[in-house]
């Protein structure tokens, strides 16, 4: 069947019946799931039919699937040599992290044909698009939320131990983009919600955008206060109810917060990068109820094509102001209306003292009746261990590796030659604290107390020293400070975290060359 499939895709990619072929999916009528195969087969039909689209290969996934990005512009030069322009924002779009939740990379696929056909011409004219449909082909083949090598690159953007993850890391560094947009689904049906206490959730669409409070402030700000309270009204006014994000739902008791706070996502690496960055969440339904289209993926994927269109809308309508805003971030970072530099080390999510309580929509699935009901609100975001940003890092452990994951966030470094001393912050592991699982926001799963001292340091031959007057400073602040609840050491391959003199050193300057 898959092999009758990809032949009448080609077919059909030769010899137009329209003047632009169908997704793959839009030609089985909404009735099953093309596989990554067909949609790279798509993509390149795309690319051969129009001078506005040009195919890049990213690089293979851990199965070996390409995973590839689709340029879309009405500059030529954008499509020969991809770089930021005057006047128009870079758009990168990941669908399908999660190769379970399908809808995102259809609808992507959708708007992609309709570009190429020359719907919505405007968008192409004021923006630079960057469409990475299947961000997971793995996932979507086996129909899982991992990779093949059972990785959930959704959560790697610290470690970096997928290729997958890697591969789009290396592509926000190479396209530079001014926006990133990753689009989920987010289930409705819960274990305990449902199958215990008898309720789904009832939302369609969910955004958030960068929250960690360490972003940029001038940038932070205006995604708060200004692009994603519009980019909600654009999409309800769409007709698709919309609102932020509030996390997952599996309990009626619980509270709830929004969007994990740390850097292992998407969202949050990307906007300490300086970049403004959306997630959506439109809505996965419940897999035993009665749809027109197999678990209703139709109306699902309708519903993510009205989110990514009102959002691509609102960003070219936004141009001048989010140019301005998102460039700066990445030239300049501070914390602060002050410029100050300082970074909070430890982020959670705490009771929102203004807001203590929130109403949220939900449904009985005995009946379908619908309800709101109240949840303890814990969206205060809480900063502790404010640290101003020092003149660099040095590393004096597993040089080599570290090296190699310095490069692959393309954070700048040099290697000692010689022996250097330094003047630094000697940070000493005082205590370990456990932290609940439970614990809202970020995924530190070991806290640290850490006495500082001032002291002198002589590199060796080897060591490592990492500037922090470059672009992605304080991103590898929050990485390589043990301090840090987003840092290296909580994942599981980097177990560094031990009572005693720790091996990175803050620098606070340079002293004379050692002898």
């Amino acid at each position: 069947m898959k092999k009758f499939m990809l032949l009448w895709l080609l077919a059909s990619s030769l010899v137009w019946a329209d003047p632009v072929a169908k997704t793959p999916f839009e030609q089985t009528k909404k009735q099953s799931l093309p596989d990554s195969q067909m949609i790279s087969h798509y993509l390149a039909a795309l690319d051969k039919t129009s001078d506005h689209a040009k195919l890049v290969q990213l690089g293979p996934s851990a199965g070996g699937r390409p995973i590839e990005a689709l340029l879309l512009s009405g500059s030529a030069a954008f499509l020969q040599h991809p770089a930021n322009e005057t006047g128009k924002a870079t758009v990168m779009m990941f669908g399908s992290q999660h190769g379970n939740e399908p809808a995102g990379a259809e609808a992507m696929l959708q708007l992609a044909r309709e570009l190429v056909a020359g719907q919505h011409p405007a968008l192409l004219q004021r923006l630079n698009l960057v469409l990475v449909a299947m961000a997971n082909p793995d996932g979507r083949d086996l129909t899982a939320r991992h990779n093949a090598n059972n990785d959930n690159t959704n959560i790697d953007y610290v470690a970096l131990q997928a290729s997958e993850t890697r591969l789009l890391v290396d592509a926000l560094h190479s396209f530079n983009p001014d926006v990133v947009y990753d689009a989920h689904e987010s289930g409705i049906w819960k274990r305990i919600l449902t199958k215990e206490q008898g309720w789904m959730t009832d939302v369609e669409a969910q955004f958030d955008m960068g929250n960690n409070p360490n972003i940029d402030h001038a940038l932070h700000d205006y995604t708060e206060h200004r692009l994603l309270p519009a980019l909600i009204e654009r999409v309800s006014a769409a007709g698709l109810p919309a609102s932020r994000y509030r996390g997952e739902i599996t309990r009626l008791e619980q509270s709830v917060a929004r969007g994990g706070l740390g850097i292992t996502n998407l969202r949050n690496y990307a906007a300490m990068q300086g970049r403004v960055s959306i997630l959506v969440e439109n809505r996965l339904d419940n897999k035993d109820g009665r749809y027109d289209t197999p678990r209703n993926i139709a109306e699902r994927v309708r519903k993510q094509h009205v989110s990514m269109l009102a959002m691509l809308q609102l960003v070219a309508d936004e141009t001048d102001t989010l140019l301005t805003v998102s460039r700066d971030a990445r030239q300049h970072w501070t914390s602060g209306a002050e410029g100050e530099q300082v970074l909070s080390m430890g982020v959670s999510f705490g009771v929102n003292g203004r807001q203590p309580e929130v109403q949220i929509p939900l449904v009985r699935f005995a009946d379908g009746h619908k309800a709101l009901h109240r949840f303890a609100n814990h969206d205060a975001v809480v900063s502790r261990k404010p640290v101003a940003l020092p003149a660099a890092y040095a590393i004096t452990r597993e040089r080599e590796r570290l090296a190699l994951w310095l490069a692959r966030h393309h954070i700048a470094f040099t290697t000692q030659a010689t022996a250097r001393t330094l003047q630094v912050d000697k940070l000493v592991i005082t205590g370990l604290r456990v932290q609940p699982k439970s614990r809202p926001g970020v995924r530190e799963k070991v806290q640290a107390d850490v006495e500082v001292t001032r002291a002198s340091l002589t590199l060796q031959p080897g060591d490592l020293l990492v500037p922090m007057n470059q672009p992605l400073a304080p991103l590898a602040a929050l990485m390589l400070d043990p301090r840090s609840a987003n840092a290296l050491y909580q994942e599981a391959e980097w177990p560094w975290l031990a009572l005693g003199e720790f091996p990175v050193y803050p620098v606070i300057e340079t002293a004379a060359e050692a002898p």
